[in-house]
């Protein structure tokens, strides 16, 4: 994560304070921002930042644990829509770049697979390499 957006939160979350908007609006809020920097790693395939991402995620869903459903409001409902709808499109992206390594893992599988075969079949034969027989 670049140092510009790694001061964007604690300035946001100064800025929500300020606001005096409720923890659990700051905390849905934040949510969302993370879950927006989440499909730009994914699609920059910055890993690192997107396991980052999921655990500072992680921690923002255990609080909101510590609320009742009376801590929510109308708008909070609209937010987590929001929030449901940016997770399954991260869930899509990460799910095609999971099927673009599979896919190679798989073409490499099969390529050793055909080597091994083809060391077994011209490898060695009687100590000897066979392709030594043509020389």
């Amino acid at each position: 994560m670049s140092q510009a957006k790694q001061m964007a939160t604690p300035v946001y979350l100064f800025w929500a304070k300020q606001m005096n908007l409720p923890n659990t609006t700051i905390l849905l809020k934040e949510w969302l921002r993370l879950s927006e920097h989440e499909s730009e790693a994914i699609a920059e395939k910055e890993w690192g930042m997107l396991n980052d991402l999921l655990d500072q995620k992680s921690r923002i869903k255990a609080l909101l644990e510590d609320y009742s459903d009376d801590d929510f409001s109308e708008a909070h409902k609209l937010l987590v829509n929001e929030l449901i709808m940016i997770t399954k499109l991260n869930q899509t992206l990460l799910q095609s770049e999971m099927d673009i390594v599979n896919s190679r893992i798989q073409n490499e599988d099969r390529s050793l697979k055909t080597m091994r075969k083809v060391g077994r079949i011209y490898g060695s034969q009687n100590g000897n390499s066979y392709w030594h027989s043509y020389s």
